[in-house]
């Protein structure tokens, strides 16, 4: 094999050889806001966002159970609505999607006008509209709040309410002409200004210490505010006329969520009960039990309340009456799936191709020989989006879940149905750790590597005995990291060793550390590095670590790194493409290579691009695209039948062809 000779530039391959679209197709709601006099009509209906790349809108009927209209966002407008607010006297529906602003009009239903493009936002978060109709909302990664005039067209953006924050992920208007904002990530603060007046912002100390969250909601209630934050369980309560903390509120509101005002009182539910709780000296009442679980809202109504909530495939629509205080009615309604955007692949002896999805809840799996598709569904209660996953023997394979760094235990027997999901450790809580993406297994251990929680700064390394499930053990720096101030994304390993590789990225929120991407060697019984190596300078992140033909390959954004195994000494470089790492901020997972069993080919994927690297024939080929908006994605996967797998425009899992066409 001639993996350290020069490669010539080949001919394109044109084509896949199988196609799955939509490859994981599941619903998962992300918010319910109520249409009040809906198109003038009295009548009221429900705007439901769902996760994924189609039908991410649908409006529904809850008196008749049925969705009247299912619609796709414009392909030009990203994907994922982070937020909606209803203007009942415009009749128009607000959506913050990825850095914009957009509005749909019942009355042209298939039709979304973007009104306005935050501009250096990434994210817009929480829009709410004031008693003028004028649109504010918070935004990552300014840590700023803008106002939008609906009329004027005019946006205005305020400056950063604090240093140590990127995000405004919650903002609420009182009724008394107050903006309030919550930030995160590092150090969780509230702060506030009269809309009058942006630029006299003002914080207001919390009565608890959070080093690392958000502020997790916030909630105008008359003259009071409750303000929810990340690990802390009770609902804190401001007297917003003398900016004074009050007693908590102890009793958890399920979802955070709580009604708006009705007779001077507003709903919640808590452990299955309905309650009513007044605004003044926050009396409480339990009234009645509820099915409802996932809390989307809670609508008062005349004499009765509308809880709406989630269920398996759609929503659950109680209607509560508050003069028997118990529900009176119950309608389920189905709602239409939506494409996952693809994160997470592997390929397992079992056939199966396992995928994990963006903002998804669960594993999802398809077999490339057979066709036949499966979802984990609602047996399986403990994996969030999936980083990463390691096959460690036919009937054991662990997956990383992000959030809280989960690691979570899949039994894998053949029997889809008789599938078991144990979390066998949480990293967040004594590591403050968020996304376990590096998985590496030997003949007796699993290996993983993680990226940081929010506004921490350097990922771990730790080891799980597959005899007993448990952490063996955690190796983070004192705190600093594994390899300071670097996460830990990819990892291979031997018998004896396991090679690591890193990115300077943080948790989100802290800088990117300044120094090239690092890979390692360790000795696995004494945990010893023998040796540390930054082998490409100009690249931040380096990524999956593979021991092919007795090297140790490694992938960045222009093609492949060879090391020597015992020195870890550059061999070779192959540069298969014209992207170049300093043109894109360093990643966690913005590249992969792959190498077939026998080890003849790699697959390259970065930037949009794939490329093979045939060491027999000494040439590479890029795999072209069919159409000219194309893209592959950066995760790839070898299958138990020795095909590479691959991903095409987010949500399309493909076998790919390595060879092109005979002429």
């Amino acid at each position: 094999m001639r993996y350290l000779a020069n490669l010539k530039s080949g001919k394109e391959i044109s084509s896949h050889e199988k196609v799955f679209g939509r490859a994981y197709s599941t619903l998962k709601i992300l918010e319910a806001v109520p249409l009040t006099n809906y198109r003038n009509s009295s009548k009221l209906r429900l705007a439901v966002s769902v996760v994924g790349h189609i039908n991410e809108l649908q409006i529904i009927d809850p008196s008749v159970g049925t969705a009247i209209h299912t619609l796709n966002l414009p392909d030009d407008s990203g994907h994922g609505i982070d937020s909606m607010v209803w203007d009942e006297p415009r009749q128009r529906l607000y959506l913050s999607v990825d850095g914009s602003v957009l509005a749909w009009n019942p009355a042209i239903p298939e039709q979304f006008t973007t009104l306005v493009d935050v501009e250096g936002a990434s994210v817009a978060y929480e829009l709410r509209l004031d008693s003028s109709g004028n649109l504010w909302g918070g935004t990552y990664p300014l840590g700023a709040s803008f106002n939008y005039n609906v009329e004027s067209k005019k946006l205005r953006v305020f400056d950063r309410v604090a240093e140590d924050t990127d995000y405004i992920r919650r903002l609420a208007l009182d009724g008394r002409g107050r903006v309030w904002m919550g930030t995160g990530s590092r150090n969780p603060r509230l702060f506030t200004f009269e809309a009058g007046k942006p630029d006299a912002v003002r914080e207001i100390n919390l009565p608890v210490d959070v080093a690392h969250g958000f502020i997790g909601s916030i909630d105008p209630i008359g003259h009071y505010l409750a303000v929810t934050v990340s690990s802390v369980s009770e609902q804190l309560i401001l007297d917003t006329r003398t900016m004074k903390w009050h007693e908590p509120v102890t009793r958890v509101w399920a979802s955070r969520e709580i009604s708006k005002a009705s007779s001077g009182r507003f709903f919640s539910i808590t452990a299955g009960h309905l309650h009513s709780t007044a605004f003044q000296g926050m009396d409480d009442k339990q009234l009645g039990k509820v099915e409802a679980r996932g809390i989307l809202c809670i609508i008062p109504q005349n004499g009765r309340i509308l809880i709406i909530s989630t269920t398996t495939d759609g929503i659950l629509c109680e209607t509560f009456d508050l003069g028997l205080n118990r529900v009176r009615a119950t309608r389920e309604i189905r709602l239409t799936p939506s494409a996952i955007k693809i994160q997470s692949l592997l390929g397992h002896s079992d056939g199966n191709i396992y995928i994990g999805g963006y903002k998804a809840n669960g594993v999802a799996a398809l077999n490339p020989e057979t066709g036949v598709r499966w979802n984990s569904g609602d047996d399986e209660q403990v994996i969030n989006q999936i980083e990463g996953m390691v096959e460690y023997d036919q009937n054991k394979t662990y997956i990383g879940s992000y959030g809280s760094a989960d690691l979570v235990l899949m039994e894998t027997p053949q029997n889809n149905a008789d599938r078991k999901y144990d979390r066998i450790a949480r990293l967040l809580t004594e590591y403050s750790q968020s996304r376990p993406f590096g998985w590496a297994s030997n003949s007796s251990s699993v290996f993983f590597g993680t990226v940081p929680e929010y506004g921490v700064s350097g990922g771990v390394l730790g080891k799980i005995d597959p005899a007993t499930d448990t952490v063996s053990w955690v190796l983070d720096g004192d705190g600093k990291g594994f390899v300071s101030g670097h996460s830990i994304i990819g990892l291979a390993a031997d018998e004896s060793h396991l090679y690591g590789t890193t990115s300077v990225r943080n948790g989100y929120g802290v800088e990117d550390t300044k120094s090239p991407a690092k890979v390692f060697k360790m000795h696995i019984a004494s945990r010893k590095i023998l040796w540390e190596t930054s082998p490409v300078e100009s690249a931040g992140a380096l990524y999956s670590p593979a021991i092919t033909g007795g090297w140790l390959a490694v992938a960045d954004l222009q093609g492949v790194a060879l090391l020597d195994l015992d020195s870890g000494q550059l061999k070779k470089r192959h540069i298969v493409n014209n992207v170049k790492n300093t043109s894109y901020r360093p990643g966690w997972l913005a590249a992969d290579v792959r190498a077939t069993p026998d080890g003849q080919k790699m697959v390259h994927a970065a930037g949009g691009g794939i490329t093979v690297l045939d060491y027999v024939a000494g040439t590479t080929h890029s795999v072209a695209s069919t159409r000219s908006h194309d893209r592959h994605g950066t995760r790839l996967t070898v299958g138990a039948d020795g095909h590479v797998y691959g991903i095409l425009n987010q949500t399309t899992l493909v076998q790919l062809a390595l060879s092109p066409e005979l002429t």
